[in-house]
């Protein structure tokens, strides 16, 4: 099976045309707002994974781990 990588500095909307699994992952990592309709669209196209962390408070060394435990390499 091919590695996956992921790269923090791409936008999340980039992030989720890449990868069709992508978005589901990000919502369970709590990101529950990538699901709302428009969302991905619109704030989706600015906000990294990193910042996303920031503006919700949440650890981004979690999310790191959630991505590896579904199979992504991390690169900065």
């Amino acid at each position: 099976m091919a590695e996956k990588i992921i790269h923090l500095n791409k936008s999340v909307y980039e992030l989720c045309r890449e990868d069709s699994d992508m978005a589901g992952i990000l919502e369970k990592a709590g990101f529950t707002d990538v699901m709302k309709p428009g969302m991905l669209n619109t704030a989706g196209r600015f906000m990294t994974i990193p910042k996303g962390a920031v503006m919700k408070k949440m650890n981004l060394d979690t999310i790191k781990q959630i991505l590896k435990e579904n199979g992504y390499e991390i690169r900065d």
